[in-house]
């Protein structure tokens, strides 16, 4: 599972002054609720928020968006949430996609031996054999500095762009929560601030045409991830490249495991050659992984030779791996893995 430009979400992480002394001393409307300029001033501090040091300072993390954009007359809706949990060492990214009659709804929960994949309302257990965690928030910065055209989430907002609007600011002494609204002209921009210094929390974005945008933050005991367990299995993410050469009347199929695969034990995938359709198929020939290297000669005088490279020594299936799968056979067939683990084809749709 597992794809964002992460330089955002707004946060004042100091304020000088008054804030830094008890509440009931700060002048009335400059420290609680802020004033209209010491929001403004809070704003116009160049990147004054770092995602990745907003990941350093929480162990437990969860920022979510949600978006409706226009597309050719077509309005797209995109919502991501990602989120950490240090203390159980797992993080989450689902993604919710919808646009006309096409839409996509998952989310992948990994860190320990023990994964959860949801499709949809649906939620399904997968393993890896080799858990490391790794923060989702430095993950995707490195993901999109190597692909700045990927779809990545939208945590990246130019807070300066917010600091010269005349803010209408409400505040909750009790919570320390605050609500600012004010418009540039073209949009309606809320923010949601929490704490002392004040943090900000939630944003909304409205143009009054249909392209809304809203981001939120979740530190804490809300931001914890659960690990579900009993769910149906689902095989490993490992679908091979069917298309083949050949080579003087030899075909081959020749390729690397896709990164990003979660690490298998070689002795619970095994390489099948099929013939038929998927639901009535039959298998001339296989290699349980573990083998490392199979040739089967069938009755006809066909054979078959199969063959992993365990490219990085790790002693497991995982991504950069090679495989090359060579016969004299001309039988139509389709390349395929099975996980035994999971007791499916991996290019089982129906999960």
């Amino acid at each position: 599972m597992r794809a964002l430009i992460i330089s955002l979400i707004l946060v004042s992480c100091s304020v000088s002054g008054c804030l830094e002394v008890p509440l009931k001393e700060c002048p009335e409307g400059d420290c609680f609720p802020l004033s209209s300029d010491s929001l403004n001033d809070i704003l116009s501090i160049q990147d004054s928020f770092n995602v990745l040091k907003l990941a350093d300072e929480h162990e437990k993390l969860r920022i979510s968006t949600s978006s409706k954009i226009e597309i050719q007359d077509q309005i797209v809706s995109i919502d991501w949430s990602v989120g950490k949990d240090e203390s159980s060492n797992l993080s989450s990214i689902a993604l919710r996609y919808n646009i006309a009659n096409a839409a996509v709804d998952t989310e992948v929960i990994e860190g320990s031996g023990i994964t959860n994949v949801r499709v949809g309302n649906v939620w399904f257990e997968g393993r890896d054999a080799f858990p490391e965690f790794e923060d989702p928030f430095y993950e995707i910065a490195r993901l999109a500095s190597e692909d700045p055209d990927g779809l990545w989430p939208p945590f990246s907002i130019d807070t300066t762009e917010f600091d010269n609007i005349e803010w209408q600011i409400t505040g909750d002494l009790i919570s320390l929560q605050q609500v600012a609204t004010g418009t540039n002209g073209t949009h309606t921009i809320i923010l949601e601030l929490m704490g002392a210094p004040p943090m900000i929390v939630g944003i909304e974005i409205y143009d009054g045409e249909g392209s809304d945008f809203s981001l939120s933050v979740e530190t804490g005991e809300s931001a914890t991830i659960i690990l579900k367990d009993n769910l149906p299995k689902t095989p490993v993410q490992f679908i091979p490249d069917n298309n083949s050469l050949m080579y003087e009347d030899i075909r081959i199929w020749s390729n690397t495991i896709p990164n990003g695969i979660s690490e298998v034990e070689p002795s619970e995938l095994e390489f099948h050659a099929r013939v038929g359709d998927f639901n009535n198929s039959e298998s001339l020939s296989k290699m349980i992984f573990e083998d490392v290297l199979t040739n089967v000669t069938l009755d006809d005088e066909t054979w078959w030779e199969f063959y992993w490279m365990d490219v990085d020594l790790d002693q497991l299936v995982s991504g950069g791996d090679y495989y090359n799968i060579r016969t004299n056979s001309t039988a139509d067939v389709t390349i395929s893995v099975f996980d035994k683990w999971a007791d499916k084809w991996t290019d089982d749709l129906n999960i």
